[in-house]
């Protein structure tokens, strides 16, 4: 019995010990790679080499998401693929207000710079910066989901960032205020297949990669609830993870070394639990 104790025992410090060897590694290659503007930046500007294709210097996009990789191996192709498909879920009208957000200066920057550079056919382009939250004491009065605000949306989307929201919830009301009759508002989002998970693995998995606030790791029932009691109708959240990790893991996994510890901790979290869904509500008219 001491004997199978004592295997048992040092197989575990073993797994332990290469888990903490290989998220360490991780959490180092992603922050040295990672220049920032502010310190609570989370992203920097490592997304352009991946948005490179073959021959190219300098990348035409700046795509940074997770993609939809159905029909396609290319990052840029499923970082569009994705954006389209959450356009899609939105049902955006024609002539309709619709709202985006950045809570990253850099991002805003360069947004900016490249607005600058297309011709918009008359479509009138208002960028902001800015946590995607409204709080009063920040006494942002010209937060597009203030209530102060003269302004409402047709359609609101949050592509790929939601859970990092301090709370999505918070997000999610505020956002319900903003909305016209009928408006909608998707989400292209972070969740959890039934309950979050609780193994010391995820929990580490979870600090590590800062993923998201504790608040929104909820499951797709409890996804679905929180619209509803918020008032949403027509709510719809579609799990679309086997079109979405393993397609963005492998592509990470060819990028040498460093991508490969990356890819290979965000599909332990994937093998947790966490799924990738398109969230979806309509304000009442």
């Amino acid at each position: 019995m001491s004997r199978l104790l004592w295997h048992f025992n040092a197989q575990s410090f073993i797994q332990l010990a290469c888990f903490f060897i290989i998220a360490a590694a991780c959490l180092w290659y992603y922050y040295r790679m990672t220049p920032r503007t502010k310190a609570s930046d989370p992203y920097g500007l490592f997304h352009l080499s991946l948005n490179t294709r073959p021959g190219e210097d300098v990348p035409k996009t700046e795509w940074l998401n997770m993609g939809y990789w159905r029909d396609t191996n290319i990052f840029p192709d499923a970082c569009q693929a994705l954006a389209l498909k959450l356009i899609q879920t939105a049902q955006c009208k024609e002539q309709g207000k619709v709202l985006g957000i950045t809570s990253i200066a850099l991002h805003h920057e360069r947004s900016l710079e490249r607005v600058k550079r297309i011709d918009p056919l008359g479509t009138t382009v208002s960028l902001h910066v800015g946590d995607a939250v409204h709080r009063e004491t920040n006494n942002h009065t010209t937060h597009p989901l203030s209530s102060s605000s003269p302004t409402r949306f047709d359609t609101i989307l949050a592509l790929d960032c939601a859970y990092h929201f301090k709370t999505r919830e918070a997000f999610l009301t505020q956002s319900f205020e903003r909305l016209e009759g009928d408006g909608r508002i998707a989400l292209a989002d972070i969740c959890f297949a039934t309950a979050p998970p609780m193994t010391w693995k995820a929990r580490i998995i979870r600090g590590l990669l800062k993923l998201m606030p504790k608040e929104n790791a909820i499951s797709i029932d409890e996804y679905e609830a929180c619209l509803k009691r918020i008032g949403f109708v027509d709510v719809i959240v579609e799990d679309i993870s086997t079109d979405v990790f393993p397609g963005f893991v492998g592509f990470l996994r060819q990028r040498g070394l460093g991508w490969w510890i990356f890819g290979t901790i965000l599909y332990s979290y994937y093998m947790a639990g966490a799924r990738f869904v398109l969230a979806s509500g309509s304000r009442p008219k």
